[in-house]
């Protein structure tokens, strides 16, 4: 079947595909498994393009992955990696993510500097999916949203909207969403 999508054809020389992306906390990103699969949101606003989608435009190992954060001041951080991918659902949709990382972010993805909060290799969680490495309750049920998580996260952009509960969507740079104005992540083959 087809899919919306939305195209940024400004940022380092056009051609991205967003797979994320949020201006406001109007969608509300605790959802279930089935709603990240097929995706949810209007792509031109809010949305998470689905997993599914995700899977076939990375399963060949040949994307870039693009992650900017705006800040309520406008100031825009990046960070990019060299190489993204999702396994199938059968997979549950696992992560491969490789570098190198360059940007203004600082890698908190890859580059934690604690093996428990490494995103490359794990798994994707919801709330009613339990695929996180942390064995005291489900990562997805107690920041918020579905995503990658290992013990827990040190990059998380699902969070609530809510200032007060967002934790760590970028961890050390940001560690509140309270200075988010909006996130997106963008995907362009290589």
């Amino acid at each position: 079947m087809p899919v919306t999508v939305f195209c940024d054809m400004t940022t380092m020389g056009g051609g991205w595909t967003a797979i994320q992306k949020r201006v406001d906390g109007s969608l509300n990103f605790y959802r279930l498994w089935k709603d990240y699969k097929d995706g949810f949101g209007v792509p031109e606003q809010v949305y998470w393009i689905g997993n599914d989608v995700i899977h076939l435009l990375t399963k060949e190992n040949n994307s870039f992955l693009y992650v900017s954060i705006t800040l309520e001041n406008g100031t825009k951080l990046y960070e990019m990696y060299d190489r993204f991918s999702v396994s199938d659902e059968a997979g549950k949709y696992q992560l491969f993510l490789a570098g190198p990382a360059t940007g203004t972010l600082g890698d908190s993805m890859l580059d934690t500097s604690d093996s428990n909060h490494e995103l490359s290799g794990m798994y994707f969680t919801t709330p009613d999916r339990n695929n996180d490495r942390y064995s005291v309750y489900n990562c997805a049920v107690n920041y918020g949203g579905g995503w990658w998580y290992n013990s827990c996260h040190a990059a998380f952009l699902n969070g609530k909207w809510s200032p007060a509960t967002w934790k760590d969507p970028w961890y050390p740079i940001l560690k509140s969403g309270s200075l988010i104005r909006g996130t997106m992540m963008l995907i362009k083959r290589h």
